[in-house]
């Protein structure tokens, strides 16, 4: 298990730098006046605004030549629905070309794609539909205009954070980093608003760490969308977020082969957290180098420990691989403040409240049992060594503890869904002075 401060760090390395902001603000102020002076487009050019990850603070830092582009400059101009869209897209394209800043440019479906010396901007000519203060975006293929609300989208992203307590933002970094790591030249994951609206809509447990949220929120997009969709090769409807825009399928255009691919490797590195543990060098293989490196030393005798001690019961089920299963605790001390603690950590006080949630990306309905297992004289002397399977008492996937007796301690859950252990956690190991 990695520390808070491990994932704070790994955030920090990835959100753009100061010095990028700056460059990105330059550049977007210095476009958006070259359009609005124009000799020419100054007579179609209404107005312009920075949209994207940039203007919702979602974006991570770019890199160049890989083609994602988080800088979005929506241009608002006089066009009608009766223009050809294609022909607008043209024609941004020949203005634009006129400045030598702007050469390396690509002519996109719904935009104009600009390669700049550090960073790739899209350039989107909107018509403005002043009724429902919407605006239609053009389509270069079939030459017609899509409804689209950006300023809704900042408006709903803002909200989502507020609605959950400020990591939802952070949240959405962390998976567009995880996407740009893993995510094949040619294969299509979820992107942008789409990817953002999928995190949304399973957010895992906010109480917990960045850790837990992660993992908890990849269980809940797989169990959403594996056993129903990627198995079957369907790709899933995703309204768009916007309330003023109705029946539009974000997911549109993805195929079923791409979107599979997606909740694959999802799945895959969720495996690996399951029987590998949730160690830096594991996240440094799922979200790469810039997840900090682990220099503090691990003891695995309590561990072994529990693993052998006598008491503990073999699983009482038939044992198949469905799914994984991870455990997130949350320890306070007697005034309710929360405690840091990893897996194996260094030992708590005793007289603490635990509070264990299990996270899995099994498709309900399921039941967990949850094995606890103690060792050490206070337990022994105590008569509560348990080692058996016990039901969860916070809801259906949560158990209350407290740190009553000193030594290692060990907490597994196992997922079981008609009659089958289909997922089952590794041991967390509590200590306790």
């Amino acid at each position: 298990m990695a520390k808070q401060s491990d994932f704070d760090r790994f955030i920090s390395n990835i959100e753009p730098s100061p010095s990028t902001v700056s460059y990105i603000s330059s550049v977007q102020n210095t476009l958006r006046e070259y359009l609005r002076k124009h000799k020419k487009y100054s007579n179609i050019y209404v107005d312009s605004f920075l949209s994207g990850s940039y203007a919702k603070h979602t974006s991570i830092r770019p890199v160049k030549g890989d083609k994602k582009r988080d800088v979005d400059i929506i241009v608002v101009t006089k066009y009608s629905l009766y223009d050809d869209s294609s022909r607008v897209l043209t024609e941004l394209s020949s203005v634009l070309q006129e400045s030598s800043i702007y050469g390396h440019l690509e002519l996109q479906h719904h935009s104009i794609g600009i390669e700049l010396s550090k960073i790739s901007i899209d350039v989107v000519p909107v018509i403005q539909d002043e009724d429902d203060n919407l605006y239609y975006v053009c389509d270069s293929e079939t030459g017609e205009w899509i409804k689209t609300d950006p300023k809704g989208h900042k408006t709903w992203s803002t909200q989502i954070n507020q609605d959950n307590n400020s990591t939802y933002k952070p949240l959405v970094k962390v998976f567009k980093w995880w996407r740009r790591i893993n995510c094949p030249s040619d294969v299509r994951y979820p992107k942008g608003i789409t990817l953002e609206k999928i995190i949304a809509d399973n957010i895992g447990d906010i109480e917990h760490s960045t850790e837990d949220l992660f993992i908890s929120t990849i269980q809940n997009i797989i169990s959403t969308y594996k056993e129903d969709f990627a198995d079957k090769d369907i790709v899933p409807y995703i309204p768009d977020p916007s309330e003023k825009i109705i029946d539009n399928d974000l997911l549109f255009g993805y195929s079923a082969e791409d979107f599979s691919k997606f909740i694959y490797k999802l799945s895959e590195h969720a495996d690996l957290l399951n029987t590998e543990g949730t160690g830096n060098e594991i996240w440094r293989r799922i979200l790469g180098e810039d997840f900090p490196q682990d220099t503090s030393a691990k003891s695995s005798h309590a561990f072994t420990v529990c693993a052998t001690a006598t008491h503990r019961q073999k699983p009482l089920w038939p044992m198949t691989h469905g799914g994984a299963a991870f455990i997130g605790v949350k320890v306070k001390d007697k005034n309710g403040n929360v405690i840091e603690y990893v897996n194996n950590g260094t030992p708590l006080d005793k007289g603490l409240s635990l509070q264990f949630q299990v996270y899995t990306g099994v498709k309900k309905p399921f039941v967990v049992k949850w094995q606890i297992t103690n060792t050490g004289e206070d337990a022994r002397r105590a008569g509560c060594m348990r080692g058996n399977f016990e039901n969860s008492d916070i809801g259906e996937m949560g158990k209350r503890e407290t740190t009553s007796y000193s030594g290692s301690h060990s907490v597994q859950c196992f997922i079981i869904k008609n009659g089958i252990c289909v997922a089952k956690s590794k041991d967390y190991i509590i200590n306790i002075k």
